[in-house]
């Protein structure tokens, strides 16, 4: 998913892409929320009421093991 919409000319690159779930792209989408890329694959999720959320992925990107 791109955060920053491919339609108003977001780019197609790391830092504007992340993997969401269908109830999660609904809510960036639809619900009123808005989500900015922290670097790392960690999201700011801000709220309709402007209440912050962090979220970390399962797995980073970018990483060896």
């Amino acid at each position: 998913d791109h955060t920053h919409d491919w339609a108003l000319d977001g780019l197609s690159n790391h830092d504007n892409l992340a993997h969401l779930c269908k109830k999660h792209h609904t809510l960036k989408g639809a619900g009123g929320w808005n989500v900015r890329q922290l670097g790392g694959g960690r999201l700011l999720w801000t709220s309709p009421t402007k209440i912050p959320y962090e979220t970390d992925p399962e797995t980073q990107m970018g990483t060896t093991a």
